[in-house]
């Protein structure tokens, strides 16, 4: 089972047993509150029949004629009272009068009860010794909802307890009201706990998301793609991604020296026997024009072998970073101005043009300045290496949604399809057209790294491919042999980054 459903059945467990133990708790609390109420309600009713025998009393005598004749009235009397819904037309309230030594005089439930001492019954018995009196008594033990609430009051003459009334009324009256209550709590719960498992849903996706995350960096790892550590708001996430970062950067390191030194020996080896061979060749005597031939042979080679050493630790450098080091906000237009003036008197020597066109022309951009810098620099340097002599190489700046392109393209031969899978290789280079030599072959794979440092990938196209461009990711696409805006075949390279 997954780890988030785990999580989302836990926590539906635990809102379950929390709101069933709430909601039995709720259910039983409702019944005590009706009954309170009730019970409270009907102290006032007695207390007011109370007050009234009292004023009939003659004598110290409790006179229950007058309030016979009211009750019947009572029973016979219809109303019909609208209660939050619930429609009531009758009442169930009955009253019983009895003397001071607890003899019924008057009962509105059972008229047969006229004469028989109740003195025993605790609403009775409590209110003759002027204390509170109340009691609720089951008429059928084995049925709970049957119990009957007794609530009395003292019948006063000259301060002397003359008599009891007590007010009754059976709990049956109170489970429309209880059943309306308990429907709200079930439909409010229910209610409730849907949302409480969207929530749950919710919350077992946000923890989980890091891991799915760092899952999918491993797996990317795992299958040789270039991918760098997933962030998150949580600093324990964080550092264990940060340790999964350092081990990766390890292992690679541990097998990647092997593949750098035979790498670095196949392509030093050719240098190195030129200077050699040159050496040699120095130490006999020759004419001064062979002797200045040999002597720019070592320099070229030496140049070309310190190039490929520069490059590939500045490679290696890249490639041991899990995140950028200054994140800044610049301008689009000062970087490639800044560019085209480094490359002027190359430009100019071979004839080419370069175009710079951003719109809006305050486009800014985030990231690392000069690692983006150096990464268009080299793709520039391989769009003139390829250019014709007279070709036009533009460079184009927007703003897409809430991401910034850039788009370089070249009049060049593009890239062969037999060289597109492997184009972004350590040490692969192809031969430029006008020379024939190879470049060192790591220019484009900084390019990959830096542009995955920022979040970003590289795909390449053929010249019958679609183009795909991964929304909301910053990328770097190539497409070879595609229609230039300026009219002629060539590479094209978009480069995408979140601003």
């Amino acid at each position: 089972m997954k780890y988030s459903y785990k999580i989302f059945l836990s926590i539906l467990i635990i809102l379950g047993l929390g709101f069933w133990g709430y909601g039995y708790w709720l259910m039983k609390e409702i019944r005590g509150q009706y009954s309170e109420s009730i019970e409270e309600s009907l102290v006032d009713f007695s207390n007011i029949l109370a007050a009234y025998l009292s004023a009939q009393a003659n004598g110290g005598q409790v006179k229950t004629d007058d309030f016979n004749e009211a009750f019947k009235n009572f029973k016979k009397s219809s109303f019909r009272a609208n209660i939050h819904g619930v429609i009531k037309g009758d009442s169930p309230i009955n009253a019983y009068v009895t003397d001071e030594k607890g003899k019924v005089l008057f009962d509105s439930r059972d008229p047969t009860n006229v004469g028989k001492d109740f003195s025993q019954w605790n609403d009775v018995y409590l209110t003759l010794k002027g204390q509170y009196g109340a009691r609720s008594t089951r008429s059928n033990d084995n049925d709970p909802l049957s119990s009957v609430f007794y609530v009395a009051a003292p019948i006063q003459y000259e301060d002397k307890i003359i008599g009891v009334v007590s007010v009754i009324k059976p709990e049956k009256s109170l489970q429309v009201f209880v059943a309306r209550g308990r429907q709200k709590i079930i439909f409010t719960t229910f209610l409730i706990l849907i949302g409480a498992t969207v929530i749950a849903a919710i919350f077992s996706y946000w923890l989980t998301r890091p891991i799915n995350a760092l899952t999918r960096y491993a797996q990317k790892i795992s299958e040789g793609e270039s991918a760098r550590p997933p962030r998150s708001t949580s600093t324990e996430f964080n550092n264990l991604a940060k340790a999964f970062d350092e081990m990766r950067i390890s292992l690679e390191g541990k097998k990647s020296v092997e593949t750098f030194v035979q790498h670095l020996t196949h392509e030093l080896k050719s240098p190195l026997s030129a200077i050699m061979g040159a050496a040699e060749l120095l130490k006999e005597d020759m004419p001064p024009e062979k002797r200045e031939k040999f002597l720019n042979n070592i320099e070229i080679e030496s140049t070309r072998a310190k190039s490929q050493l520069e490059d590939l630790l500045t490679l290696a450098t890249l490639e041991s970073r899990s995140e950028l080091i200054q994140f800044e906000k610049f301008s689009l237009s000062d970087l490639l101005e800044e560019l085209k003036k480094s490359y002027l008197p190359l430009l100019e020597n071979r004839g080419l043009e370069m175009r710079i066109n951003v719109e809006p022309q305050d486009l800014s951009a985030r990231g690392e300045r000069k690692l983006i810098a150096q990464a268009i620099s080299s793709i520039l340097s391989n769009a003139i290496d390829f250019s014709p002599k007279n070709g036009v190489i533009e460079i184009k700046g927007s703003r897409s949604d809430r991401n910034i392109l850039i788009e370089i393209s070249d009049q060049g031969p593009g890239i062969p399809v037999y060289a597109q899978d492997r184009i972004f290789e350590k040490f692969y280079s192809l031969e430029r057209p006008d020379t024939g030599k190879k470049s060192t072959g790591l220019g484009l794979s900084f390019v990959k790294e830096a542009i995955s440092l920022h979040s970003g990938e590289i795909k390449i196209l053929s010249s019958n491919s679609k183009q795909e461009n991964s929304k909301g990711s910053p990328s770097v696409e190539i497409e070879s042999s595609g229609e230039s805006s300026s009219g002629g075949s060539g590479a094209k390279v978009l480069i995408t980054l979140k601003n």
